[in-house]
């Protein structure tokens, strides 16, 4: 209850921020709705009072119709407004809670990014921003939308009890009796789907990417050529009836049960009349006040029937806001408040263990090594060894389970996570293909930077002199996706090498950055990348050992940890690991 009261609390706070005048004129218009529905509701009772006891001539009837006229004007008049309110609210709102989103993102520890979890709980905060049908609002504003109704609702029926209670108590009684098992069941069983449509991320997740394949341009062209397109279509058919049978037999379930609560609801209506021709029939109140009273009991089953779809409703919106303030519970990054200084002697990693999230090993399981300002490393093993962890770990994104990684002994935990990438660049195995210009795929790196004559001549040193000619120089729009160039694996690559060396930093980190070039073109690349980096710290990690020969120093991992390191030479004469990966690279050229 404390966390339901935090959310409601939160989204109220929110949506203020997003829009000031919103919360106010909500409760402006709301609390004019209920005044007017109340106040028309018994100035219908005195009309009817008076006609039939005073006759059309009754002193103060004009008055009364005029008022209860005017009454029933205005709330479909507020309707409008109101709408009209949170259509513009929701879009400040959109802009508002998406920034807050991509703000704490970007804070998250990026170790957690592997964890399936935290990506199914972004699907589920990502969620919020659906638009209702009926309202075209986004979850908080519909929350608080579906809360207003809830408090108008209950309004109308307070207004038609106070009708109905001036005559006999009996009828309040019975008519609050009867909304109780509709209301009770229409919540329980929205909760019910709500929590079949939570444990269905994943599989809903499963099957968006299941579909997604048939979008993506890559995927068609394999499925197609490789012949199993049919394959996948019955595996996406599979996920998806799973899922929506699922859920179609809850709701026929609850539909069934559904039916039953209605039913009690009608049965106490049609008992309320009863009462009330009993109490007219037997003298006990007038028919001037029994008609006041079937016009109050018609109120209060339209008003309790548009609260109990509109409770339900709010359950489940709740649970889309609920899902909503509980990514902002996932683990965010730490920063340290040391000032990260170019460092003047080494990195030093000390007996380091990580474990990625929701993963039952280790990663790296004891580690150590060190780096010396200066030098150019080149990391190889096998696949599953810990290189790409590890260059993680070297760069800050990711900090140790146990140990430590320290530049001239300041620990990566203990710097400002901003200045130490300030000053490391890194090109991973899976760098991204933006769709920008040739000239804004390597200059994002480092914004502060324009020079284009620099940047050509980075280009020709990296891809060659013809590279800029083939494309049409770097105002060339890149990617099909809107109607630009397309690039292979391997240029692509060459512009992401381009880009991590446009950035000016003390530490370049090469993740596997030529798996897609044969390997006399890595190596020419790979040389030349060395000669352009001499005044540079540089990382290279790679499962093929061509480039170690000019390394100053190589790091063989095994299992998450160094087994050996040294120079070529003195390795390939111990006859280990790297030797014996040496000696198995070499068969492919023999």
């Amino acid at each position: 209850m404390k966390t339901v009261i935090s959310n409601i609390a939160r989204t109220f706070k929110d949506c203020f921020k997003a829009f000031p005048a919103f919360i106010i004129l909500v409760v402006v218009l709301k609390l004019a709705s209920v005044f007017t529905s109340i106040l028309s509701m018994l100035k219908l009772a005195e009309i009817l009072e008076l006609v039939a006891g005073e006759g059309i001539e009754a002193e103060g009837l004009i008055e009364r119709i005029i008022i209860c006229g005017v009454c029933m004007a205005i709330p479909p008049v507020l309707t409008v407004f109101n709408q009209a309110f949170y259509s513009i609210a929701d879009v400040k709102g959109e802009k508002y809670f998406g920034n807050q989103l991509c703000a704490f993102s970007k804070k998250i520890e990026l170790s957690e990014l592997e964890n399936p979890e935290v990506l199914d709980r972004f699907k589920k905060a990502e969620a919020t921003s659906f638009t209702s049908p009926h309202t075209g609002l986004r979850a908080h504003f519909y929350f608080i939308d579906r809360l207003s109704m809830i408090v108008t609702g209950l309004a109308g029926c307070i207004g038609a009890m106070l009708v109905v209670g001036g005559y006999s108590p009996v009828l309040v009684i019975s008519g609050l009796i009867g909304i109780i098992p509709a209301l009770v069941s229409k919540i329980y069983f929205e909760k019910l789907l709500t929590r079949i449509r939570r444990m269905q991320s994943n599989i809903k997740r499963r099957c968006d990417y299941l579909w997604s394949l048939f979008t993506n341009r890559e995927s068609m062209k394999e499925m197609r050529v490789m012949g199993f397109g049919g394959y996948l279509k019955n595996k996406w058919e599979v996920v998806n009836t799973e899922r929506v049978e699922e859920l179609r037999k809850v709701r026929l379930d609850v539909g069934k049960k559904q039916v039953i609560g209605i039913s009690v609801v009608n049965l106490f209506y049609a008992l309320n009349i009863a009462v009330a021709v009993y109490l007219m029939v037997n003298g006990h109140i007038s028919i001037g006040a029994f008609a006041a009273c079937l016009s109050a009991f018609a109120t209060y089953h339209t008003h309790m029937q548009g609260v109990i779809a509109t409770v339900a409703e709010t359950v489940s919106v709740y649970d889309g806001v609920a899902d909503y303030y509980e990514y902002f519970t996932i683990p965010t990054e730490t920063d340290g408040d040391v000032e990260y200084k170019a460092f003047e002697d080494k990195i030093v990693a000390d007996n380091i263990y990580f474990r990625y999230s929701g993963s039952t090993r280790d990663a790296l399981s004891g580690l150590s090594c060190e780096i010396k300002r200066g030098e150019h490393v080149v990391i190889v093993g096998e696949n599953g060894s810990g290189k790409t962890t590890f260059s993680k770990l070297l760069t800050g994104a990711y900090l140790p389970s146990k140990g430590s990684i320290a530049y001239d002994n300041r620990k990566t935990e203990e710097l400002s996570r901003k200045s130490l990438y300030d000053h490391i660049s890194i090109v991973s195995q899976d760098f991204v293909h933006y769709n920008f210009t040739l000239g804004e795929n390597i200059g994002i790196s480092d914004l502060s930077r324009n020079d284009t004559n620099a940047m050509e001549k980075l280009v020709e040193a990296v891809a060659g002199e013809e590279f800029l000619a083939k494309f049409g120089g770097l105002d060339t729009q890149l990617g099909r996706e809107f109607g630009g160039m397309e690039l292979s694996g391997g240029e692509w690559q060459k512009v992401a090498i381009a880009r991590g060396l446009w950035k000016q930093s003390d530490i370049i980190i090469l993740d596997e950055p030529t798996s897609a070039l044969d390997p006399l073109v890595e190596y020419d690349i790979l040389s030349k990348f060395v000669e352009m980096i001499q005044d540079k710290t540089s990382v290279i990690i790679s499962h093929r050992v061509g480039i170690c020969r000019s390394a100053d120093k190589i790091i063989v991992m095994k299992d998450g940890r160094m087994v050996e390191c040294g120079k070529h030479e003195e390795l390939l004469n111990m006859g280990g690991e790297y030797s014996h990966i040496w000696n198995e690279q070499a068969k492919w050229y023999a």
